[in-house]
Order: C-alpha cells, then sequence, then structure tokens
C-alpha cells in the first residue's frame, strides 16, 4: 500500500511537472510569435499610421493594442504545437518518459496533463476571441478605413469597401452607413450586366440615399454605356433596384468583425431572404474549430516524445511532429476557404480536417503505444 501511496504521488509530482512545463514554453513562443509578427507588420504599417494628422507615438500603441490579439488568436494552436514538440523532447532527452513508461505509465498518461492545459487553452481562446479580438478587429478596420485619423469620432453602422451582386447588379461602393431609417452609400459604381455577365451600363454616383416611401435615389450621376461609348450626367435620378437595405447590411457584415450573436441574427436574416449563407456559417463553425485544433496539437506532436534517444534521430521526429502539425493548419485553411465560397458544406469545411488529423493523432499514439 505503501508502494502504491509512493507511485501515486510521483505519478502526481510528474503531472504537474509536465504542465509547467509545456505551460511555459506555450507562453514564451506565444509572446515570441506576438512579438516578431507585430514588428514585421509595423515595419508594413507605420508609414501609413504616422501619415495622419496630429500622430504621435500613441498612435502605435493604439495600433499594437489592436493588432496584438488578432496574432495571439491566430497563433495559439501553432504556439501549442511547437510547445508540444520542444516539452516532449525535453522528458525524451532527459530519459524522463522511459523513467515513468518503465514505472508503468502509458503514452496517454504522459500526455494527459499537457492535454488538460490545452483543454484549458481552448476555453480561454474561444472566450478571448469573442471579447477582445472580435472587438479590437472591428475597431481596427474601422481606424483603417480612416486612414488612422487621430480623436476618429466613435463608429456608428457603417460598412467600408463594399462589394457585392444584386441580381443583374454588381455594385461597388466606398463606404455604406444606416441612421434613423436612412441608409447611403458613397462613390458607388453600379455594373449593370447582361445575360453573359457582361456589363451593358456603368452608373457612378457621388451618393445612394434610401429613405422608406422614396425608394433609392442618386446624386451626381454619370452613366456610361458600354456598347454605344455614351456618357450621360445627370444630378440626381431614381435607382430603379431591388436592393433591400437590410439585406445590404447583412451581406456587407463581415464575420471575422462580429459577436456570435450577431452573427446568428445575421444568418437569419439572410436565410429569410433566400440569400447563401455559405461564407457566414463557415466562419461560424470555425469560431470553435480553429480553437480546438489547440486540443489535436499532443496528438500531433506526440511523435517528439517517443523512441530511442539517438543523435538525429530526435531531431527527425521533433520536425517530423512540427510537419504534420504544419500540414493540418493548411488543409484547414484551404477547407475553410472552400467552405466559405459553397464549394464543400461549411460543417464539412469547418470540421473536416480537425477529424482527419485526429485519426492520423489516435493512430500514431497506437502505435508508439505498441
Amino acid at each position: 500500500m505503501t508502494e502504491r501511496k509512493a507511485g501515486l504521488g510521483l505519478r502526481g509530482v510528474f503531472v504537474r511537472y509536465v504542465g509547467r512545463m509545456f505551460v511555459t514554453r506555450f507562453i514564451g513562443l506565444l509572446i515570441f510569435f506576438i512579438v516578431i509578427l507585430q514588428m514585421l507588420d509595423l515595419l508594413n504599417n507605420s508609414t501609413e499610421i504616422y501619415a495622419a494628422d496630429g500622430a504621435d507615438w500613441r498612435s502605435i500603441v493604439n495600433y499594437i493594442a489592436l493588432r496584438s490579439p488578432q496574432i495571439a488568436s491566430q497563433f495559439a494552436p501553432f504556439a501549442a504545437l511547437l510547445g508540444v514538440v520542444a516539452t516532449l523532447s525535453t522528458l525524451n532527452q532527459r530519459s524522463e518518459i522511459t523513467i515513468m513508461r518503465s514505472a508503468g505509465m502509458s503514452a496517454q498518461r504522459v500526455l494527459r496533463p499537457i492535454g488538460v492545459v490545452c483543454l484549458m487553452i481552448v476555453i480561454a481562446h474561444v472566450a478571448f476571441h469573442e471579447f477582445v479580438v472580435v472587438r479590437a478587429t472591428e475597431r481596427l478596420s474601422y481606424w483603417e478605413a480612416n486612414d488612422y485619423a487621430v480623436n476618429l469620432p466613435p463608429q456608428k453602422e457603417t460598412r467600408t469597401n463594399v462589394t457585392f451582386a444584386n441580381g443583374e447588379e454588381f455594385i461597388d461602393a466606398a463606404s455604406a452607413a444606416r441612421e434613423d431609417g436612412v441608409t447611403h452609400l458613397d462613390d458607388v459604381i453600379i455594373y449593370k450586366l447582361n445575360d453573359d455577365g457582361l456589363a451593358e451600363t456603368v452608373e457612378e454616383a457621388e451618393r445612394a440615399t434610401f429613405q422608406a416611401g422614396v425608394g433609392w435615389v442618386l446624386e451626381n450621376v454619370r452613366t456610361l454605356s458600354v456598347l454605344g461609348n455614351e456618357v450621360i450626367r445627370q444630378a440626381s435620378k431614381p435607382w430603379e433596384t431591388t436592393l433591400d437595405p437590410a439585406i445590404l447590411f447583412a451581406v456587407t457584415l463581415k464575420p471575422e468583425r462580429t459577436s456570435i450573436p450577431t452573427l446568428l441574427a445575421q444568418i437569419r436574416e439572410l436565410r429569410r431572404n433566400s440569400a447563401s449563407v455559405s461564407n457566414e456559417m463557415t466562419s461560424l463553425y470555425s469560431r470553435l474549430s480553429k480553437p480546438l485544433a489547440t486540443l489535436l496539437m499532443p496528438l500531433l506532436g506526440a511523435i517528439a516524445g517517443y523512441g530511442v534517444m539517438r543523435s538525429g534521430a530526435q531531431l527527425m521526429r521533433a520536425a517530423t511532429g512540427a510537419a504534420i502539425g504544419f500540414a493540418y493548419f493548411v488543409s484547414e485553411n484551404l477547407m475553410l476557404a472552400l467552405g466559405k465560397l459553397g464549394a464543400v458544406p461549411p460543417i464539412f469545411g469547418a470540421f473536416f480536417p480537425l477529424a482527419i488529423f485526429l485519426i492520423v493523432g489516435i493512430a500514431l499514439l497506437v502505435a508508439m503505444e505498441n
């Protein structure tokens, strides 16, 4: 009985030891990614930030505060993968895994503390993305659209860089805003398409305004007939279109800048009007599938901790574990893109790579156990 208690105590010490080792490496790698990528990002954008009137070092600090959460959310699973590889490689180099396996611990028991920490990271990742990243992304996009202006007023219900198709029209606008029941589109270009999908006429307007009971009105309009090569200028004219402002704001809502409740409302609005929701549904599912990838990393990186310790063999196993994880991220991005385009069902695009690599990870773990 005394020996059994001693064994359980040893295993408890090992679990805490491995958990702390993984947490330390994960946090260190995540900070490394944030610092390096933030520096590279600033090299590309610092000139535009300082070009705004009155910009100073506080503009740079504000940019870092809004951009860093995006980097942290994006690279958390990759930091977890490298953290797993580094942790297990260190334990194998010190023969600590061999000792614990000799003491009767299975490969699953060795990986359990890392899995528990990864589960905590997943929960924190979901909450962090929903309450921090979404808001930071929305504010940063609004700031970028206004050329990093200093003392920018609070954002209203506004869309920037609006581009979408509506029936036989293709519409491009610099911005769309809605206030007190009135909808405005600024710097509008309307392409009227024929049955072959080619532009017959192009209308450019300084502004398009929608009011209930009045409809759409274009201001300062210039109409170009592609076939007749004729330009007609008008101070204003009615815009004969089926464009619904509610659909306009639902279609142009960016999922990455949207909270889950707002995204669900957008999906309901689009479905009510029989519009495609592939992009929105895939983005919704990815809110869960991307953080869940962290739970997959102990399985994909486990190959780094098992096998006979030889010169060069450990490095090869660590590189193999990292390569398998990198292959997962490539396939994840590919399937998400296909899901957003509607080429595959949204749930398939979000969770198929997770399911396939889960099977691969379990197969590797069973092979190492045997």
